[in-house]
């Protein structure tokens, strides 16, 4: 598993920090970002943002959402950022079985969807308070609502 999680991780020792936040956490000190997302367009285009805006993050990879669950509960990620569509568990499952156990309380969500907000209805309960981005703005929004997702938690 560990070699897995490795594999999956984006970057190697921190080259500093551009997004301008102060962090703690993750594998030598790098704060730790979870992206459940099953679109490999998707995840190259979020791994090359974080790559650019972010290099001081570890970026680890799940392409559904019960290897999402599994990885969240094995990684303890600072941030992250789901997608609503996933096969084996959609994004509203998961964060709603993630909002019922005390140990990830403290994890900061990010919901990316390429739903409208109409569409995004049967899934309100869930994504309640969540900042939600659809793909079409993701390049736009993803670094201001990841930037203030650091910061909530560098504050603790």
């Amino acid at each position: 598993m560990e070699r897995w999680l490795r594999s999956r991780e984006v970057g190697g020792a921190s080259q500093g920090n551009a997004s301008g936040v102060s962090l703690r956490s993750g594998l030598g000190g790098r704060p730790k970002v979870l992206l459940i997302e099953d679109s490999v367009h998707y995840q190259n285009l979020i791994r090359l943002l974080l790559e650019q805006q972010f290099p001081e993050v570890a970026l680890h990879v799940a392409s559904d959402g019960i290897a999402g669950l599994a990885m969240c509960g094995k990684l303890e990620p600072d941030v992250l950022i789901v997608d609503i569509l996933l096969p084996g568990l959609d994004g509203a499952a998961l964060i709603t079985s993630l909002r019922s156990h005390a140990q990830f309380a403290r994890v900061q969500l990010i919901v990316v969807t390429s739903l409208t907000e109409d569409e995004r209805a049967p899934y309100a309960f869930a994504l309640q308070g969540l900042p939600v981005i659809q793909k079409p703005a993701l390049v736009a929004e993803l670094p201001s609502a990841l930037r203030t997702c650091l910061s909530a938690t560098a504050r603790g």
